[in-house]
């Protein structure tokens, strides 16, 4: 997951920052209700639940948007892969790895699956494994598998983007998103396993972000773009998303959904991209600036891998200095995990990649 929104010449979209810091709040409460018994309220508690598959939907389209908003004008040689491959692993490898080496010390219970599957976690490659989402960390990790996923095809996908044709990447957005809505049908006629932990679906939403980003950025060959954003005057991102709107419902009314399903699961996408349609455009000099909503968005990966152990520890916390009540676990556990994933941040995956980054770029 990248959390680079500026490169050289190029404005930082800083409502990528806040997408990213409220979409890891929002798996945060879905979390604390489900894993730790937290209530919020009861039509909070139930959105909550809602939003977690378009929460992580929009970190794909995110990540793809981000990334391609950052390299979508270099050229794709041998060379250019090869560092973007090493750089994409060393920014997400080091957080994981440590995962999975503390997990049997937080669960010795389980030392012989760790090694038994260790192979498969420390290459990434587990959410292949459909069934081993519930199984040692992956129920929370299976995102890092499916980005990985995302990340090598990257090149790919980037190589296509600017073959020259201008209707490449809606054409791209379309077919992808049609075939998404249209399993919906397929999954509920035959009774298949969702999208959820799917690399295949998981790179697909990563494509549709490149492509969007294409949309908005690279199409159009006007060197204002790289520093103010998507054109007024094109209309073509919103052509699109009205398109999707409407591939959506119809395929939605098709497989007889109802009102809230419709919103939940057919609608995300071209909510999501009405959403980086308007980062493209909007500006705030202050916030673009902002070291701490940098540091937030900086930190939501960690977010994220923190509360594979973070209930435990609030629990203790919570015992050793006496507190109670659902409130006070709410505000200890955002507290906690906050703190942890700055720590671990700050003190561990920058210093680490920092070295990687001169070992290994240095040698190619």
């Amino acid at each position: 997951m990248t959390r680079r929104y500026q490169s050289k010449g190029k404005r930082r979209l800083f409502l990528l920052d806040i997408m990213r810091v409220v979409c890891a709040f929002l798996i945060f409460a879905r979390h604390s209700i489900t894993m730790y018994g937290c209530a919020y309220s009861p039509r909070l508690d139930a959105w909550f639940l809602d939003l977690t598959s378009p929460v992580m939907t929009c970190f794909f389209l995110l990540s793809g948007f981000s990334i391609h908003y950052q390299h979508g004008k270099e050229e794709t040689t041998a060379s250019w892969t090869r560092t973007y491959l090493i750089k994409r692993l060393i920014t997400i490898m080091p957080s994981y790895l440590l995962v999975v080496l503390l997990w049997p010390l937080a669960h010795p219970d389980q030392i012989k699956d760790c090694l038994v599957l260790f192979p498969i976690e420390v290459l990434g490659i587990q959410t292949s494994y459909r069934t081993l989402f519930g199984i040692l960390h992956n129920g929370g990790t299976w995102f890092v598998s499916c980005m990985i996923c995302a990340y090598i095809c990257y090149p790919i996908i980037k190589s296509v983007l600017n073959s020259g044709k201008r209707y490449t990447a809606p054409v791209m957005i379309v077919v992808v998103h049609f075939i998404f809505m249209y399993s919906f049908i397929v999954i509920a006629r035959y009774t298949l396993d969702g999208f959820y932990s799917n690399p295949i679906a998981r790179t697909g939403e990563f494509m549709i972000g490149a492509a969007f980003a294409q949309v908005l950025f690279t199409d159009k060959g006007q060197s204002d773009h790289e520093t103010s954003g998507a054109a007024g005057t094109d209309r073509m991102p919103l052509y699109l998303i009205v398109c999707l709107s409407i591939i959506s419902v119809v395929l939605a009314v098709a497989n007889h959904m109802n009102v809230r399903t419709t919103f939940f699961a057919y609608l995300p996408i071209p909510v999501i991209l009405l959403c980086l349609y308007l980062a493209s455009l909007i500006s705030c000099p202050p916030l673009e600036r902002s070291k701490i909503l940098s540091i937030l968005s900086g930190i939501s990966y960690q977010f994220f891998l923190t509360q594979l152990f973070l209930w435990d520890i609030t629990t203790w916390v919570m015992h050793l200095f006496g507190f109670g009540g659902n409130r006070v676990k709410i505000l200890t556990s955002l507290l906690l995990c906050t703190l942890i994933s700055l720590a671990a941040w700050r003190f561990y995956d920058k210093p680490v990649r920092k070295y990687l980054m001169r070992h290994f770029i240095r040698r190619i």
